[in-house]
């Protein structure tokens, strides 16, 4: 079901142009986010960042409500991603900050404990926080599928993959694949249509090498390369996004009626009561 999945997300990708909304817009502000900082413009960055996450949930919407409706115009998309923005951006919200409250809770016995205790427990750390990611990924996706509220969508996210944790790990994997693979084709593209430019690095030693600092790499491409290694990035990002989302909601779609939903509410502290 899982590879099903995998075609499924290709042929909606083939036959509706809509859903690659969300890599092109995610392509051009990371173009953005890359080239403002190298003239100058770091002040940017911030207001940049902010951004992206303020137009993620509108195009996460727009994605996945034109899916969940079966209809495909750019009107749908649009009265989608207004529908969803909020069920989308808060379930967000609350995670991001209860990343952040886990790795201060974290961080504040390892500095007590001293700098080599630190280090050692950093993988512990990194292990909470990539659990936390792991199991509420698919918030976003309950959130339009099902309509759920804040809470309600991340504690079935973590029980979609709880319920599902093979096909969980597959789709995980073939993303990481797909990714790999894109980088990789970046990467030779980078280096064919860069490779006069970089030829001299090949006549360096070593030394020389560990010596070549990054303002020493960017006036060696120039202008023209930085703006070639731009287009190359945008081309990763539009791929991948459009393909993340899209296969994000066919696995989606395609693995929760194997999850019960139970019915139920939370009370005012925030407990869950199951009918």
């Amino acid at each position: 079901m899982t590879l099903g999945s995998l075609s499924g997300a290709a042929g909606l990708l083939r036959r509706h142009p809509v859903l690659w909304s969300v890599g092109i817009v995610m392509g051009v502000l990371a173009v953005i986010d890359l080239v403002i900082p190298l003239y100058g413009g770091t002040f940017y960055a911030e207001p940049l960042a902010l951004l992206q996450a303020l137009v993620m949930p509108f195009l996460a919407g727009g994605v996945y409500g034109t899916i969940r409706a079966n209809s495909f115009s750019a009107g749908e998309f649009l009265q989608s991603g207004k529908t969803y923005y909020f069920r989308i951006l808060l379930p967000a919200l609350l995670i991001f900050f209860a990343v952040i409250l886990t790795a201060f809770l974290l961080a504040i016995p390892l500095t007590l404990l001293g700098a080599g205790a630190a280090s050692g427990t950093m993988p512990l750390l990194l292990g909470v926080l990539v659990s936390i990611v792991f199991f509420t990924f698919f918030y976003d996706t309950v959130a339009v599928f099902e309509e759920t509220n804040v809470f309600e969508s991340i504690r079935r996210s973590v029980e979609f993959v709880m319920n599902n944790l093979g096909s969980v790990l597959v789709f995980y994997l073939v993303n990481i694949v797909v990714l790999v693979g894109i980088g990789f084709a970046a990467f030779v593209a980078i280096a064919a249509l860069l490779v006069d430019r970089l030829e001299p690095l090949t006549r360096l030693d070593p030394a020389e090498l560990q010596a070549v600092t990054p303002q020493d790499l960017l006036g060696l491409i120039g202008t023209e390369g930085i703006w070639t290694i731009a287009a190359v990035y945008a081309v990763v990002i539009v791929l991948f996004a459009a393909f993340l989302y899209a296969y994000k909601a066919s696995f989606f779609r395609d693995h929760a009626a194997s999850v019960p939903i139970q019915q139920g509410e939370y009370d005012e502290k925030g407990r869950w009561y199951k009918y």
